[in-house]
């Protein structure tokens, strides 16, 4: 038995009982894998299993279990999605583009016994108490439906074809108890938020809850247990309404008539509907069907009576299903029960899934976004090709979309926040229900963000607010800044504009003792490889020369692989003598921008013990050629990475939130150092494709802004825990970030300054940035 996946059980909140029966559901080779992997990766690992298990039954209205999109499983990154494919307990399916990942049978019978063993773990008879009567019942299965058994919509539905949809469009009460229902059991890990998406199109239906297979007739079982007699009034209660509803529906639109046919209690119904309708209808008599079952026929004598008829008689059915289950009680305002396992993502109170914006503050008027710093060339331009892009009629758009922001004149009312004892939760801005949403990095799985958003959406007032937060919780932070507008206005702030004559620079071949990471053949190598990247026509034995000239300065210095050694300091100006002095004149001309504008030597060196101190420190990148801005970035991204790797990992198990993070590196313009285009292929630049895996082991958070989700590769995405897609400037860049968060073109051209999708893990909700002027820091 694996000690580690026991452990790993246990610490995910089985019983100590059952575990030794749940571990043997494991195949022995898939136990010998999990030895090699430390009891957190095992954990999410596991987890990632059951998600996908759960998740798979959402992906249709249907709930037939064909799979869940793939980026609906990134709740820890892609690792445990690899590490479940290498032992065959998942497997994937591409349709119309997307990617679809199901349980294999192997994994079924991995994942069936660890989901039975939690729903029966539940408190029902707590939560019956808490929660109407007429909730599990509905939730268990009792009235079929699209939404029935496997999946409950997060927000009201957008139409009425169900039963279910009926009855949640035309009683909030009811749909916030059911909602609530939901959220406690995805809280135990009986259930989770996921994309419902339809295999017959090429589009997701919206985000739902979820339930496992097991769900309906383990709940019924139970509640069958507490109270027979209320279950069995529920029952046919339900079932009445529900036929009354399916027979209007038929004489509404001509659909269920094989259900009503089938159906003694239907054709009553019907009947008796058909009755009321005296003054609407002809009754025709006589007409027997081909297999002998009557149903009676009519024709329409009146079309503007009868379908008045029929939309009171839809009224009446509300109003008696309202009376019958009093389901327009207020919810009982109680805290959500813990959960049985760990999250691996913030969980907020409520549906994670895209509504409506809330307004903006009282106080904070709509042009404190429109500062003329979200503005570029191309601006007009781009307005008007945003206005010649035709508007889709509310029947056409997506079901998935997030609409905009309402109107309404009323501030809404926050949820009062109480701070967690050692957390560390940076303050964002407001859901559409005024709830107060923060980032809490020290809950996820990585500390890394990235912001997408089109010129004029908010992305860099939303990156100095986050950087003012996070200096007002004594966190360093630091800014490369390629545009010189990134500074925050509030805060501990030390700038350094990197330009020509200035007087700060770092010199990234200087060694340190401490730091016997960087040798002189390392910091050789890293520069070289900089320099190659960021200047990608430089020939192989260019770069070779240019090696061997640092080298031999190296040796001139009396600087060798002896640490002792480290102590002195090679000139960036001797380095300059030689280069510009070398026989090969492609290589002056490619270096001597950096010679001009002493890049690397200066009067003041840039500290890098003062930014770890605390604060934010902005480097102002502006005044250097475009191609000096990244290369300087490259280099100065590498010293802290070293820098903080000989400090040495952070401890596991570290509680205080504040601990797990020694630094937060937010940049702009991320792309330029992610990958960059040589002829037909793609060179990655290793100094964020790698360190965004590497970082965060010894407390680096990155927080990367750009223009487009592709900008972004597999090897990173899998990697950031936290993606957060502000308005888009025009259409094409619609396209490109509408496909990857799931919501309409439309939308994301539509947002308000400010407004965004935020995607934690597989949770989803929109957000309103709160501008610093509407901050108190």
């Amino acid at each position: 038995m694996s000690t580690d996946l026991t452990e790993a059980l246990k610490a995910m909140g089985y019983a100590d009982a059952g575990v030794r029966t749940l571990v043997e559901s494991f195949p022995p080779a898939v136990i010998e894998y999990l030895r090699d992997f430390r009891l957190q990766e095992v954990r999410d690992i596991v987890e990632t299993l059951l998600y996908i298990y759960i998740a798979q039954n959402s992906a249709s209205s249907r709930g037939e279990g064909e799979g869940v999109v793939e980026q609906s499983c990134y709740a820890y990154t892609s690792g445990p999605l690899f590490a479940l494919r290498q032992v065959d307990l998942i497997a994937s399916t591409s349709w119309h583009g997307t990617t679809v990942i199901r349980a294999t049978s192997t994994g079924e019978a991995i994942a069936r016994p660890l989901m039975e063993a939690r729903l029966r773990a539940l408190d029902i008879r707590g939560l019956a108490r808490e929660i109407h009567e007429v909730v599990p019942a509905l939730l268990a299965g009792t009235v079929k439906g699209s939404f029935i058994n496997k999946t409950f919509p997060s927000t009201l539905p957008r139409t009425e074809e169900t039963f279910v949809s009926f009855l949640l469009n035309n009683s909030p009460g009811l749909f916030t108890e059911c909602e609530r229902f939901a959220a406690r059991l995805k809280a135990a890990g009986c259930a989770v938020l996921a994309y419902a998406y339809d295999l017959d199109g090429s589009r997701a239906d919206g985000v739902v809850y979820t339930f496992p297979p097991e769900f309906a007739y383990i709940l019924k079982g139970m509640l069958e247990r507490i109270d027979p007699g209320v279950r069995e009034h529920y029952d046919m209660l339900l079932e009445s309404f529900y036929s009354t509803f399916t027979v209007l529906r038929y004489l509404a639109c001509g659909e269920d008539y094989d259900r009503i046919r089938a159906s003694p209690a239907h054709r009553r119904e019907l009947v008796r509907v058909l009755s009321l309708l005296t003054d609407a209808i002809y009754v025709l008599e006589g007409v027997r069907e081909d297999d002998g079952v009557d149903l009676a026929r009519f024709i329409v004598k009146d079309r503007n009576l009868y379908e008045a008829r029929l939309r009171d008689l839809g009224r009446e059915l509300m109003a008696e299903v309202a009376e019958k289950i009093a389901i327009e009680r207020p919810a009982p305002a109680t805290e959500p029960l813990p959960p049985l396992r760990e999250e691996p993502f913030i969980v907020f109170e409520e549906s994670a899934a895209a509504t409506p914006m809330p307004q903006a503050e009282e106080g904070v008027e709509e042009d404190e976004w429109d500062e003329p710093l979200f503005a570029d060339d191309e601006e007009e331009e781009e307005e008007e090709e945003k206005e010649s892009i035709p508007s889709v009629p509310s029947s056409a758009a997506s079901s998935n979309s997030v609409p905009r922001s309402p109107t309404a004149s009323r501030t809404p009312a926050l949820r009062p926040v109480v701070p967690r004892a050692g957390g560390l939760d940076i303050f964002l801005g407001h859901a559409p229900d005024g709830r107060q949403v923060d980032w809490s990095p020290g809950l996820l799985n990585n500390g890394h963000m990235i912001i997408l958003g089109g010129s004029g959406a908010g992305k860099t007032e939303t990156i100095r607010c986050i950087a003012s937060e996070l200096a007002t919780k004594a966190m360093p932070v630091v800014l490369i800044d390629f545009h010189g507008d990134m500074a925050a206005s509030t805060g501990d702030i030390r700038s350094y504009k990197i330009r020509e004559g200035g007087q700060y620079y770092f010199n990234p071949l200087e060694l340190d003792p401490s730091i016997d990471e960087i040798t002189p053949l390392r910091a050789t190598s890293d520069f070289v490889d900089a320099i190659s990247i960021n200047f990608p026509t430089l020939g192989i034995q260019q770069r070779r020369k240019i090696k061997n000239i640092i080298k031999d300065c190296y040796r001139m210095s009396g600087i060798t692989g002896n640490t002792e050694t480290w102590t002195r300091v090679l000139d960036f100006d001797d380095i300059e003598g030689e280069i510009m002095g070398c026989e090969d004149e492609a290589i002056p001309a490619y270096l001597e921008d950096i010679f001009d504008y002493k890049l690397f030597s200066g009067e003041e060196k840039i500290s890098l013990p003062t930014i770890l101190s605390g604060g934010i420190t902005h480097i102002n990148l502006n005044a250097l050629p475009e191609n000096l801005r990244y290369l300087f970035a490259d280099l100065f991204l590498r010293r802290i990475y070293y820098t903080l790797q000989a400090t040495g990992e952070i401890p596991r198990g570290t509680e205080d939130d504040r601990a797990k993070f020694r630094l937060f590196v937010i940049v702009d313009e991320a792309k330029l150092l992610v990958s960059q285009k040589s002829g037909s292929k793609t060179a990655i630049k290793a100094v964020l494709n790698k360190y965004a895996t590497e970082m965060r082991k010894f407390g680096v958070s990155l927080i990367l802004a750009s223009q487009l989700i592709a900008h972004f590769n597999e090897e990173i995405l899998a990697n950031i825990a936290v993606k957060f897609c502000m308005r888009s400037e025009n259409k094409k860049q619609a396209q490109e970030n509408a496909k990857f968060f799931e919501v309409s073109e439309k939308d994301l051209l539509n947002f308000q300054p400010g407004e965004g999708i935020l995607i934690i893990g597989s949770e989803k909700m929109n957000v309103r940035i709160v501008p610093a002027s509407g901050r108190k820091l």
